[in-house]
């Protein structure tokens, strides 16, 4: 055992003779021989692989060796600090040991031991009641060593103040006092002061292995008391954080180069020091005596001076490398990505800064260049992977350094750090677009929210002939908004639209031209005041110039789908199709909204141009009021982007109509035989159905079929240039009947009678033209089809049309089309002439 006197005493308490040495020689070779042969020592060492080196050791079961005391020898333990600690108990020691009276502290120091380990049960609660204790002491409250008692814990706190004593030597001299074995190891640390890549030639640090639970384990009571905060190294600048608007060298302040800034030493304890595992212990702590690693794959010096600089906090969260296991990447092509597995059940956000060697030739190279935006950090959640992408746009040395914050604390810290040595810039090298949040993709505050991807769960989003679509589910209502900039920092209206139907946000998404684009998602919970904060940010990617580069249409917002105004009108969408739809291959589109409440409606079909322009395409519209239920039936006239806005009001005799609905239809097809619809009044009554006919456009002078279903009538007149007849209500309360229609430019209108009592007033107009003139737009809508047609198969050869777009219901295209066209003019002239020569003999008999 070590003097407990002698704060300077290192002599372990181990004894050696011959037949130690040699068991202990035997147990390292069979150790080595064995994780050799299973590839251990084929890779760089990373914390994973010494992890499962020390898994693999633990599974052939060696005895430990022993010295001549029967004490084991330093060797790796066959446990983990967790498989050692039990929490609960540790939270009554901590608790019990941060309430020790602090008059202890002045009397000698083997009573404020036994009142710490008092009420301990094993080594490790002792161990941990100490250990507590001494770092819960801010060193700044301890002076004046010579009023002190010589042996009382606040004589040395004060002698470690004046920088004659360290923690861990009185770490070791109260242990002595509980009786547990421990021993002062030498060897180097990669502290505050530690530079990248140095040389580990300072060999004047010290920290503490322990004998506990039958076996050695490692900690460093300095390390968890306090540590200390510098205000950067003056040889490397900041060129990137991922958030500040870093414009350029120029412009950033400069400290006397190559001087490191210690600022202050701050008091904090951390846990992590305490009985850390040997493979994360070995990343800050390097010994001179390789045993003392108590590793089952130990490494050597060079390895440890290769290794990357890992922190803290990198163990704490559950990080791990994945790609890069060395301090120093070479990346001799501008571009570069690092990789790190992250914890599942952890919720953490990420940032970076990325600073440039300060006199090297890239900081006089980018002296007045824009720094910022050259790394891109995303998260891929169901991998649980961190990738971080970096291009350069010069030659030279980078440091990249990433940090980290669980959700519940206040500020990041650094984790991880790495030096690029660029061999040459990337080529056409741009930087990103500008994104708000630093980290892209889904992160913990799109999570924090409600939303969970469902299409992209990563940051980069394909752009595939300039379209993309985003999908979040939703947990809870959220408000969004949204922008979509270029990597020139122009924002591009119309070029996102959203929606939000069956419990999922959708964001469709156009980019005009081939490049790089942020869309940058801002939401908040609905109904919350304040800001929009950024929740989310994609990258898109839209790798060859798209063939359309129009935008959407302008549907007077980027909201698609029901309005406030919807729900306020107590309506529900039951509409099969998308608000953003692709217009089936018949040409045809039914919504339905179910109401609460009688209201009237006006459609508005717009066909938006290339050339920017608007055609009113209204009257390819219909609706009706069933059951409750509000149905519109849209027929597809041309090829083109549509935008539908339905608006409505409470009764005819409200004032303003309000818009309750957007919708935009991309039409590829349009309807075969396609004519405009009855114009309907503007008090269009609930329960009336149009049966036919179903085009609002009529041939002159022809008989003229009429069905409507309309049960609560009392009265249905149909009106031409020749005259009135009323309808008659059949067996199945459908109206019905012929009527003559008049001449060309005249109407037909139908008027409806709701009792005996009541005046008629006319619900719905007919058009009426010559029938040649019907005939040639039949024939002209048909040559528009069949161009659409081959265009459309052309597309779906090229893989441009979604998989599922049904073409079952493509209707031929054949000489018959043209066959019945003929035949129909010519049957209803014949009809008319018929009905015209009975007339004449009716007149000629009278």
């Amino acid at each position: 055992m070590m003097n407990a006197y002698n704060m300077d005493s290192t002599a372990p308490p181990i004894l050696f003779h011959a037949a130690c040495r040699r068991k202990e020689k035997e147990f390292w070779e069979t150790v080595k021989t064995h994780l050799t042969y299973k590839g251990y020592y084929d890779k760089f060492p990373t914390p994973r692989l010494l992890r499962e080196a020390m898994d693999e050791y633990r599974s052939i079961h060696l005895e430990p060796p022993l010295d001549a005391t029967g004490k084991p020898l330093p060797y790796p333990a066959m446990t983990s600090k967790a498989d050692i600690i039990d929490r609960e108990a540790i939270e009554t020691i901590d608790a019990h040991a941060l309430g020790a009276p602090r008059v202890l502290a002045y009397e000698d120091m083997y009573k404020l031991v036994k009142y710490l380990t008092g009420e301990c049960n094993n080594d490790v609660e002792r161990l941990r009641a100490i250990f507590r204790w001494i770092a819960s002491q801010n060193l700044k409250q301890w002076h004046d060593e010579v009023s002190f008692n010589r042996d009382s814990a606040a004589y040395y706190l004060a002698r470690i103040r004046a920088k004659k004593a360290n923690h861990n030597q009185l770490l070791q001299r109260m242990c002595s006092l509980a009786n547990i074995y421990c021993v002062k190891i030498r060897g180097y640390v990669k502290g505050v002061d530690y530079g990248l890549g140095q040389e580990l030639t300072e060999c004047d640090s010290t920290w503490t292995a322990v004998l506990v639970d039958g076996a050695w384990r490692l900690l460093d009571v300095y390390w968890a008391t306090c540590h200390r905060v510098h205000s950067g190294d003056s040889s490397w600048e900041l060129i990137d954080d991922g958030q500040s608007d870093v414009s350029s060298l120029a412009s950033m302040s400069s400290t006397p180069r190559g001087r490191l800034n210690i600022s202050k030493t701050e008091y904090a304890y951390n846990d992590y020091y305490f009985l850390t595992d040997p493979e994360q212990f070995i990343y800050s702590h390097f010994p001179v005596d390789e045993k003392w690693q108590l590793l089952a794959r130990p490494i050597t010096l060079e390895e440890a001076k290769k290794m990357a600089l890992l922190k803290r906090n990198f163990f704490s969260i559950g990080m791990d490398i994945v790609s890069h296991p060395r301090y120093i990447i070479e990346c001799d092509a501008g571009e570069e990505q690092v990789t790190f597995s992250t914890p599942q059940d952890v919720k953490v956000n990420y940032k970076y800064e990325l600073y440039v060697e300060s006199d090297s030739d890239s900081a006089e190279e980018l002296h007045n260049m824009s720094l910022d935006r050259y790394v891109f950090l995303e998260k891929v959640t169901k991998e649980n992977l961190l990738n971080v992408k970096m291009r350069f746009p010069a030659a030279g040395k980078f440091k990249l350094k990433i940090l980290a914050k669980e959700q519940e604390e206040r500020s990041f810290y650094y984790t991880v750090t790495y030096i690029i040595d660029v061999l040459a810039p990337m080529e056409n090298c741009r930087p990103l677009p500008k994104n708000e949040r630093g980290e892209w993709g889904p992160g913990l505050d799109t999570q924090e929210l409600g939303l969970e991807p469902i299409t992209h769960d990563t940051g980069e989003v394909p752009a595939e002939d300039g379209k993309a679509e985003v999908r979040f589910g939703l947990t809870k209502p959220v408000e969004f908004k949204h922008k979509l900039v270029t990597g020139d920092d122009k924002e591009l209206p119309h070029s996102v639209l959203q929606r939000v139907e069956n419990q999922e946000a959708i964001f469709n998404i156009r980019v005009p031209e081939e490049g790089e684009y942020a869309f940058n998602l801002y939401a908040k919970e609905e109904g919350q005041s304040g800001e929009f904060p950024n929740v989310c940010s994609y990258l898109l990617k839209c790798e060859e110039e798209p063939e359309d580069k129009a935008s959407f249409p302008d549907v007077g917002g980027d909201k698609l789908g029901p309005t406030d105004a919807f729900r306020q009108f107590g309506m529900q969408n039951i509409s099969i199709m998308p608000a953003l739809m692709l217009a089936p291959i018949t040409g045809e589109v039914t919504l339905q909204f179910k109401l609460s409440r009688p209201a009237v409606f006006i459609p508005e079909l717009l066909l938006h141009n290339n050339d920017g322009n608007k055609t009113d395409f209204s009257e390819y519209t219909m609706w009706d009021i069933v059951n409750g239920v509000a149905t519109f039936y849209i027929t597809i006239p041309r090829v083109g982007m549509y935008s539908l806005a339905i608006r409505a009001k409470p009764t005819v005799q409200s004032e303003n109509f309000t818009p309750i609905f957007h919708s935009i239809i991309d039409a590829i097809i349009p309807k075969k035989q396609c004519l405009p619809c009855p114009q309907q009044s503007i008090d269009w009554p609930s329960d009336c159905h149009v049966v036919k006919p179903l085009t609002g456009v009529l041939a002159a002078r022809e008989l003229i079929h009429f069905e409507i279903e309309f049960p609560r009538a009392y009265e249905l007149v149909a009106t031409s240039g020749n005259g009135s007849k009323l309808l008659k209500k059949n067996a199945q309360g459908i109206w019905e009947g012929e009527v003559l229609s008049g001449n060309e430019d005249s109407v037909v209108t139908i008027s409806v009678r709701h009792s005996d009592v009541d005046d008629s007033h006319y619900i719905l107009t007919y058009k009426v033209i010559e029938r040649d003139e019907i005939v040639g737009e039949r024939l002209r809508q048909l040559d528009r089809y069949k161009d659409a047609v081959r265009r459309a198969e052309a597309f779906r050869d090229a893989g441009k049309l979604p998989k599922n777009f049904d073409w079952s219901k493509l209707e031929d295209i054949d000489e018959e089309d043209l066959e019945e066209l003929v035949s129909k003019e010519i049957s209803s002239r014949a009809c008319f002439r018929a009905f015209i020569i009975f007339l004449d003999s009716l007149l000629l008999f009278r």
